[in-house]
């Protein structure tokens, strides 16, 4: 179906109009929005320039249905000519979504225009028409890149940072064995301090410097951190210390700790790829609202299905809310509200009253040490 004009409502929640814009591709756009979310308009239109599609942007008082009326009332004079007209009922308020709707079909009516109100269904990525006769599953949507949802809500990855997923893939065994023997692992390294930098280089090599020998466990632990291409080169000097050449850890014993957790969560995701992911890295730095100085890591963060994939990952004693509040801050920061699944991957056991309100926040639970944390984290993500 050829669109001449595409009409969208603006919020915060941004993935729906790009999705809508790419998916349709029409002539023209006309982006319908409040002072409140001038802001993500701005966002919407860096992201969105074809060359082929006139924009034009329409500010509102969402707030006042008389004044929104008579507005749109206006406005809606310029679609004429027989044209044909898709509004977007996916974002904005309600009031924005049945006032324009209701106004376009008065236009439409003394000009003779084709309308039909769309809304995307974000289970079965397609857009159902509402209006004039309702239809599931008339279009299926264009899928977005990690890339873009970011940009859209003012967010970039910082170049260079972050383990592709794909990459990822041909590490899954050493990860997979760190996995398995996470508790023995964590007992072994309790309270295990390693040297500094230059205690090393005066040494000769690294040392714990709580402990004399490097048991098997350890030792174990830190060739499966060399299977997994976080260091190389790694040598044993006797049963009293090791040496090796950082990748892309500085710190071997860290990493065995709670670091390879972001690389497992990123290396199931590629093993399970059904050709939907559009972007995802582990260890990933994220400006913030477009501002270099203000980065955020993400243990792990992917698109997929048009949705935001974020995965914290902590090896803590004691689990608290602090994780979990940081979890729904950051998915909305950099993801909008509603299109994103996020969740957190942990190590030890968590009180049900913190069960209960992960389940509040819309934030996802797996236990890393569940025989079956593989299963738990592909369905908690949709997969």
């Amino acid at each position: 179906m050829s669109i001449d004009y595409l009409i969208q409502n603006v919020s915060a929640q941004c993935i729906p109009n790009l999705v809508a814009a790419r998916t349709y591709q029409p002539r023209h756009i006309i982006w319908i929005y409040t002072k409140q979310s001038e802001q993500s308009l701005k966002y919407l239109q860096q992201a969105y320039k074809p060359q082929n599609c006139k924009q034009q942007a329409w500010l509102v008082d969402a707030l006042n249905p008389e004044t929104l009326q008579h507005t749109l009332m206006e406005k809606m004079k310029i679609l004429h000519g027989q044209v044909t007209v898709v509004y977007h009922l996916s974002s904005g308020t309600k009031t924005m979504s049945l006032i324009g709707i209701e106004c376009l079909r008065k236009q439409s009516q003394l000009q003779q225009n084709k309308v039909f109100g769309v809304v995307m269904d974000a289970k079965t990525q397609k857009f159902d028409v509402v209006s004039p006769h309702a239809k599931n599953n008339t279009v299926s949507c264009r899928a977005l890149s990690l890339q873009d949802i970011l940009q859209i809500h003012g967010s970039q990855i910082k170049h260079g940072s972050g383990r592709d997923m794909n990459k990822l893939k041909k590490h899954f065994s050493p990860l997979e064995k760190l996995r398995q023997m996470n508790k023995q692992l964590t007992d072994a390294l309790n309270g295990i301090q390693v040297c500094s930098h230059d205690e090393a280089k005066a040494r000769g090599y690294f040392y714990l410097r709580n402990q004399k020998q490097i048991n098997k466990m350890i030792k174990q632990g830190l060739e499966s951190t060399q299977s997994i291409g976080a260091i190389k080169k790694l040598h044993f000097h006797g049963q009293e210390g090791f040496s090796f050449q950082a990748v892309h850890t500085t710190n071997p014993i860290d990493y065995m700790k709670n670091l390879w957790m972001e690389d497992w969560v990123g290396a199931v995701f590629a093993k399970h790829d059904d050709g939907h992911w559009k972007g995802g890295y582990s260890g990933v730095q994220v400006s913030i609202q477009g501002k270099e100085a203000d980065s955020q890591e993400f243990d792990f963060l992917g698109a997929r299905k048009n949705h935001l994939v974020y995965w914290s990952c902590k090896n803590i004693k004691k689990t608290t809310t602090a994780p979990l509040f940081e979890v729904d801050a950051l998915r909305d920061e950099v993801g909008g509200r509603d299109y994103h699944i996020a969740g957190l991957v942990h190590a030890q056991s968590i009180e049900p009253g913190l069960v209960a309100k992960a389940k509040r926040l819309d934030v996802r639970l797996v236990n890393v040490r569940a025989p079956d944390a593989e299963e738990q984290l592909l369905q908690l993500s949709g997969l």
